[in-house]
């Protein structure tokens, strides 16, 4: 996998990777958060997955962390856990009232029809897919011959 050259910069989680259990299982620890909201966007649920994808949307707007100083491994696990799935873009979150550069996976106008049209509610993914999801992560990375960080 080729180097993704973003070292240092924000990651805004809007989906999955808000929980601790599932940030962890990718990049092998839980950075420094807090809560941001984006504008003109929209997290819809995609369709048949417990997972969620983030759209343009005028007058939208989502909740989510702003994880901080994401190396590049850490950013190559990312890559490697979202998939061509996600487009990763440049984006501006309102983090405690100031405007923040951050990246975030969106999906691509292209993908946009895998999506249910139906908001993605965290707290409905927490209560009944959570521990499932954080487990199949879990066997899914030992698998790949890494150990619970992540590490080769």
């Amino acid at each position: 996998m080729t180097e993704v050259p973003f070292r240092g910069r924000r990651l805004f989680a809007y989906g999955t990777l808000m929980f601790p259990a599932v940030i962890k299982s990718v990049i092998g620890r839980v950075p420094d958060s807090h809560s941001a909201v984006i504008s003109g966007y929209r997290r819809l649920e995609v369709a048949g997955e417990s997972f969620p994808g983030l759209v343009t949307e005028n007058g939208g707007s989502v909740e989510g962390l702003l994880y901080e100083n994401i190396s590049s491994n850490e950013w190559e696990r990312l890559a490697s856990f979202e998939d061509d799935f996600y487009e990763l873009q440049q984006i501006i979150v309102d983090c405690s009232g100031t405007n923040v550069g951050a990246l975030a996976f969106i999906v691509p106008p292209s993908r946009r029809s895998v999506l249910s049209g139906k908001v993605w509610n965290p707290e409905f993914f927490q209560e009944n897919h959570l521990a499932e999801f954080a487990r199949q992560r879990q066997s899914s990375t030992q698998q790949d011959g890494r150990d619970r960080d992540g590490c080769a």
